[in-house]
Order: structure tokens, then C-alpha cells, then sequence
């Protein structure tokens, strides 16, 4: 009997200290992120020191780079994880990554509260981004030169990429104002009645408003079931199944104190 106590105190120990060095083994490992600016200031930024503070694992590195960037370096291995928010394409999911829905996003298209323009079909859009609309006049609205705002349209920004793909049928921008990021166009749209740009609700702000699109707002609703166009989901992907300290954060923005992080800017996938 007493044999059979030290051989259970002996397996006792060795669990405990398994459990002891896969979570300091854990801790040890560093994390890097980079991708989607609205992921990264909306919902990494919260997250991150939070998951920081409870697993002890460690982000060296949480990068800006845009959805484009970002998912080439996680594909090739440089940093753990990226943020992408928009559908992956087919030759991306061909690389077979690992990639997981952490919430629902759209793109609203913003113009200034004092545009007396009300709606917008995904038509009039598209004349306006490709050149063919030039003032405000043709779709019911003032006799003013229209300013359309965007990202750089070579970023391969996911804003910019998703904007092109389903609201331009895959054409060309026209002349555009390019600016660094959809919220320096929310910014320009605030002060600026002849302005409009696409860009995450998550920017949403004081003198702009979102514009209908064929009718349709974007409400949560409409996001989640896809009915409103320029609707898209918000992805971690990483090169392969996450492990260890990966696994983790993916789990902690799956958990209910990760969602309520992401539902304070978007919709939760939970």
C-alpha cells in the first residue's frame, strides 16, 4: 500500500510539473500580429493587454500594415498571426491557412451630414468611383464636384480591395483623393459637404452619416446575413493550426470577454 502511494505521489508530481513547464513554455513565447488597421485599433489594442494580463503570454509586435501586408507575412511566416477583414480569395485559401470569423464588419459609405443626398445604388457608386459621375447634381444632390475619397488604391488594403471587387465588378478606381487611412477620408467627408469615402462603421463620427445603398443600411442584421453589400467578416488567419500560445488568443477572442471587445466596434460572431 505504501509502495502504491509513492508511485501515485511520483505521477502526481510529474503532471504538475508537465502543467508547470507547458504553460511557462507558453509564456515564454512571443507573439507578433499585423494586418487590418481597423482590427488592429479597434479590437487588438483592447485585446491584446488583456490577454497579456491573463495568460502571461507576450505581443511583440502589433503591426498596421493593412489586411494585404499583413496576410503575406503571416502566409510567409514572419509574424503569428494577421488580421484581415475581408473574405480570403480563392488562390489565398489554395495556401491552406488557418483562418477563424471573429466578428462581422461593413463598409459604410460616408458623406457629409449636410449633403442632402439620401441614398445611393450600388450603380451611381460605381459611376462615381470609376470617373463616369463627376458631380453631385446627377444623383439628386447639389451642383458640386464630387470628391471621392480612399485609401491608396494600390495598398492592398482590405477597404480598398473589397470596395473595388464588389462595388466596381473588379474595374479600375477613376481619379480619386487618396489619403493613408479610410478614417483621414472620414475626417476630410466631416468638413468637406462634396466628399464621400468607404470605411468601417468602427469610424463612424460626428458630422458624417452612412449612406443607404440600394436601400439598404447597415444595420446588424443586414451585416450578419450578408444583405447589405459592402458587408464582410473580420478573420485572424495564421499559417497553419494555431498552438500553444496562439491557440490561446484565438480561444480568448472566441471567448465571451473577446467577443464583448469585438461588439464594442462590430458584430460578434458569438
Amino acid at each position: 500500500m505504501s509502495h502504491l502511494r509513492s508511485l501515485r505521489a511520483l505521477a502526481a508530481a510529474v503532471t504538475a510539473a508537465a502543467a508547470l513547464t507547458s504553460g511557462a513554455s507558453a509564456a515564454a513565447e512571443e507573439l507578433t500580429y499585423d494586418g487590418a488597421t481597423s482590427i488592429a485599433g479597434k479590437i487588438m489594442k483592447e485585446a491584446v493587454p488583456r490577454f497579456e494580463q491573463k495568460s502571461g503570454v507576450k505581443f511583440a509586435r502589433v503591426g498596421t500594415s493593412g489586411a494585404g501586408k499583413g496576410l503575406k507575412a503571416a502566409l510567409a511566416g514572419e509574424v503569428s498571426v494577421a488580421g484581415v477583414s475581408r473574405a480570403l480569395t480563392p488562390d489565398e485559401l489554395g495556401r491552406r491557412p488557418h483562418f477563424q470569423i471573429i466578428g462581422y464588419d461593413a463598409l459604410g459609405v460616408f458623406v457629409s451630414q449636410k449633403n442632402p443626398v439620401k441614398v445611393l445604388t450600388k450603380a451611381q457608386l460605381k459611376g462615381i468611383y470609376t470617373g463616369k459621375i463627376k458631380n453631385w447634381k446627377e444623383v439628386g444632390g447639389a451642383n458640386l464636384p464630387i470628391v471621392a475619397c480612399s485609401e491608396p488604391v494600390n495598398s492592398g488594403r482590405a477597404t480598398v480591395d473589397a470596395f473595388r471587387a464588389t462595388v466596381l465588378d473588379g474595374d479600375p478606381y477613376g481619379a480619386v483623393k487618396e489619403l493613408d487611412d479610410a478614417s483621414d477620408c472620414v475626417k476630410l467627408i466631416a468638413g468637406n459637404p462634396a466628399a464621400l469615402g468607404p470605411a468601417t462603421m468602427a469610424y463612424s463620427a460626428t458630422g458624417v452619416r452612412a449612406i443607404p445603398l440600394d436601400g439598404i443600411m447597415p444595420s446588424k442584421d443586414d451585416i450578419r446575413a450578408g444583405t447589405y453589400l459592402l458587408s464582410r467578416p473580420l478573420l485572424l488567419v495564421s499559417r497553419a493550426r494555431p498552438t500553444g500560445a496562439l491557440k490561446q488568443f484565438y480561444d480568448f477572442m472566441l471567448s465571451p470577454e473577446g467577443q464583448q471587445i469585438v461588439a464594442k466596434s462590430f458584430v460578434p460572431v458569438r
